[in-house]
């Protein structure tokens, strides 16, 4: 198991090095490693922009380790087990890393899961947009090499999904991310001023996601009465964008008409 212990400390450590060159921002964290008995503290290392990517980096090579020790016979459930103690390894050779007990609450939380190669960030973004200020608790989650879900834990809905490219940008969480996700949470409260004073105004709704750049963009079509045009919105900011054609009409009532008979038959 030496080649994988090497492999994962050292990409924690070139990877933790080149981020504190890049962040000035600092910050308390816990990170809990799924199956590990206690969780791994620092006082100055826990900001996002700082810890995510190191530990994201670490936490993929140790899922990775998994695989490996599978392969040479070793059972799943203790590969894991052993991934996850090189991992917490990897972590304390950094020296602004200790042991702490289970149930204090941390600035922000980490938590990975090597059994389901996820990580999960639990912290709080302050932004300014338009002269608002705003601080909120958000919650980053999603798989080793696949798209992250950006969710507001205390309204459980989802604001956006983000690549692991731009996850990886200097001072992502600090700027970008908390700039977007003021700029969603006063989309959906200018929606809902919009929404209630209009109750009943419209005929039916139908809300998607699109991918854009990157980014993903709620939209909602809008029918405000029975056969009449389909109008496209950006739900971010209750803009009219455009109308459905026609001929994009008739795919879309077979659609609502399939989703009415899943509902009538339950």
């Amino acid at each position: 198991m030496s080649l994988g212990e090497d492999r994962s400390s050292a990409t924690f450590a070139k990877a933790g090095s080149g981020r504190q060159e890049k962040s000035a921002g600092g910050g308390a964290a816990g990170v809990e490693i799924i199956g590990f008995p206690q969780i791994l503290f620092t006082r100055t290392f826990g900001d996002p922009d700082m810890l995510f990517v190191p530990l994201l980096d670490a936490g993929r090579e140790a899922f990775a380790m998994i695989e490996r020790l599978v392969s040479h016979g070793e059972k799943r459930e203790n590969a894991v087990k052993l991934s996850g103690m090189q991992l917490a390894s990897s972590l304390l050779q950094d020296s602004s890393f200790s042991l702490v007990a289970r149930g204090l609450s941390h600035e922000n939380s980490y938590t990975v899961d090597l059994e389901n190669g996820t990580l999960l960030v639990q912290t709080r973004l302050f932004a300014v947009v338009s002269r608002r200020t705003s601080f909120f608790k958000v919650e980053i989650v999603g798989k080793f090499g696949e798209m992250f879900v950006v969710r507001n834990p205390s309204q459980n809905t989802v604001i956006m999904q983000v690549e692991e490219e731009r996850l990886r940008q200097p001072n992502f969480f600090s700027t970008t991310l908390a700039q977007e996700c003021l700029r969603a949470q006063m989309g959906q409260e200018r929606f809902g001023r919009v929404e209630d004073a209009v109750t009943g105004q419209f005929h039916q709704e139908v809300r998607m996601v699109v991918p854009v750049s990157g980014n993903r963009i709620p939209i909602v079509l809008r029918q405000k009465e029975d056969g009449g045009t389909w109008d496209i919105v950006d739900d971010r900011k209750q803009e009219w964008v455009g109308t459905l054609e026609a001929g994009q009409e008739g795919p879309l009532r077979s659609l609502i008409e399939s989703v009415k008979e899943l509902f009538d038959r339950k």
